[in-house]
Formats: C-alpha cells, sequence, structure tokens
C-alpha cells in the first residue's frame, strides 16, 4: 500500500535525527518547521586563523560568527552534500592515490593526510620555471576558483593504502591580501600556510613557517604560499565535526588514525548528547538523513498524489 505524502515526509523527518548526511534537507526542515538551523550552520567550538604552522594575521578580526540565516543554511547544506559525494568516490588512501591525488602532507594529529589532485609533484618543484616565490601549478585545480562542490584535499586516517577518508579541505589562491569569500556567511574561518619546505624528492611538506635558508640546509625547496588559503571540511559519517564543520583541527583524528564514534568524549558534550537521543527535533539534533532517504525526502516533497 503506498504511504501518503505527508506520513513519508514525516517519516524521513524522523530519519534525520539518527543518521547522516543530506544537509540540505536538514537545512529545510529546520526553515520549513520554524526551529534552528542544524549545527553545521551555526559553530559553537573556539576557532582561530594564527597560531603555530599558520600566520601571524587574523583576517577575522572584529567578526563574530553566528548562525546563518535558513536560507544561507539550505544553499551551503546543497553545497556540502555535493562537496561529501565528490569526496566519497575515494574513500581509501588508494582509491585517491589511483585517481591521480598526491600527499602533500603525511598524517598529521588533528588533522590526517592532506592529498592533492595534480597537486605538487618532484617534477613541478624541479621545473625551471616554476618560481617558489611565486608558486602556480599549472593544470591543477589549485587556482584561484573556489568550488564548494571540489575541495581541493581530501584527507586520510594514515599513510598506508587502506587508509580511510577523514576530510576534506579547500586550497584557494587569492590576490588581494585576503582569503576568498567561500561559503555563504561568515562562520568558514580559512587560514593560510605562509611558506612550506618541501622534500623535493617526495612532494612532501616536512617544515612549516622556516626560512629559505633554513629550508635549503635541509635539502628542501621553500615554497612561499601566504596567497594560498585553506579551509577544512569535516562530514565524514560517524566522524562529523559538530562543534563546527570548519574547525582548523578535529580532536577525533589522533592517535595515527581517528576515532569513528560519535558518542566518544573527543567530540565533546554537544555531539555525545544527540548521538544518544533516540527521538526529538529533527532541526536541532546533530545528525541528518542518509542519502538513500535525501531522495526520498526529496521526492515525497514533490509527490501529488
Amino acid at each position: 500500500m503506498r504511504m501518503p505524502k505527508l506520513r513519508l515526509v514525516a517519516v524521513v523527518a524522523v530519519l534525520i535525527v539518527a543518521t547522516s548526511g543530506c544537509y540540505e534537507l536538514q537545512a529545510k526542515v529546520a526553515r520549513d518547521n520554524g526551529k534552528p538551523v542544524p549545527w553545521f550552520c551555526h559553530p559553537t567550538a573556539f576557532n582561530s586563523v594564527t597560531g603555530p604552522g599558520m600566520g601571524s594575521v587574523n583576517f577575522y578580526a572584529g567578526v563574530t560568527r553566528k548562525a546563518l540565516t535558513h536560507d544561507q543554511c539550505v544553499a551551503m547544506g546543497a553545497q556540502l552534500d555535493a562537496a561529501k559525494a565528490y569526496a566519497q568516490q575515494y574513500p581509501t588512501n588508494a582509491s585517491a592515490e589511483r585517481a591521480g591525488f598526491r600527499s602533500t602532507f603525511p598524517y598529521i594529529s588533528g588533522m590526517g593526510t592532506h592529498h592533492g589532485l595534480d597537486a605538487f609533484s618532484p617534477a613541478l618543484l624541479a621545473d625551471p620555471d616554476f618560481d617558489p616565490q611565486d608558486p602556480i601549478i599549472p593544470g591543477s585545480p589549485i587556482d584561484d576558483v573556489f568550488d564548494p562542490t571540489r575541495p581541493e584535499y581530501l584527507q586520510y586516517s594514515g599513510d598506508g593504502d587502506d587508509a580511510v577518508l577523514v576530510g576534506m579541505s579547500y586550497y584557494v589562491r587569492t590576490t588581494t591580501g585576503k582569503p576568498p569569500a567561500g561559503f555563504p556567511g561568515n562562520n568558514d574561518w580559512w587560514h593560510h600556510h605562509p611558506s612550506l619546505c618541501f622534500d623535493p624528492d617526495t612532494a612532501q611538506a616536512y617544515g612549516v613557517n622556516t626560512s629559505d635558508e633554513g629550508c635549503a640546509s635541509s635539502g628542501g625547496i621553500n615554497v612561499h604560499l601566504q596567497d594560498y588559503y585553506m579551509l577544512h571540511v569535516w562530514l565524514v559519517d560517524d566522524l562529523e565535526y559538530r562543534a563546527d564543520v570548519h574547525a582548523p583541527m578535529h580532536p577525533c583524528i589522533t592517535g595515527g588514525s581517528a576515532i569513528f564514534d560519535m558518542g566518544h568524549p573527543c567530540h565533546g558534550s554537544r555531539a555525545r548528547a544527540a548521538s544518544a537521543r533516540s527521538g526529538g527535533d529533527p532541526a536541532t539534533d546533530a545528525a541528518g538523513p542518509p542519502a538513500l532517504f535525501c531522495g526520498i525526502g526529496k521526492l515525497a516533497e514533490g509527490d501529488d498524489g
């Protein structure tokens, strides 16, 4: 027997409480029911774009992060859905490397690896036309375009072939001395690494913000990246960082791997409380529906019968 439209939509809304994904649908449910925007549109964790390994310029001085509007959240939710779908095509380190992704940074606690598509390579670093003082990566998606559906870097739980996806990052060049506009609202705080010292044989960075002389003395190539800005996104199932989807580091990426357990203390009290719920308000819960039910939700909304 066919399930009535309203009942089907209600079932999907309940499923939002218990599972993960479909951020656009979560935002629409919140908007259409007059509820607060979901977690990914309202960060609560401390964030800073300065500190060890980063620059010293606070691009967001005087800016206060706050909940996005419902329309902003719906737009961002659609972008996050597309970004997550893209990243999930490469569930392991090995699958990413087969597709052309290269490791720019090996595993780092709080972040995982940084695998970029057609990113820095030994050939690029050795190219006489490559200028470490003003680096351009020809033919690479690492450029001056912010495409929310295509994060430039994928991050994995380790350096081995079977390491799994833990996050993704955007890496965008600007000529304004400021980060790109990025996602809707002012919650996506971008950071940068003014210089990275690369091993010319592997094209992996092993030094951050070192001097040209110091990098050269260790046999490296110091690449000045003060015009490139990075933004992390933490959306992997069972590893969403619900305190701030754009946090500079994820506390559950640790111990040489990652903790895929939303009830673990590393996620903080907000995520643990939401994970423990068996019911509640879909607009304020931290989880959302899997891809299967995302499709059902959209079908139900457009079903006239």
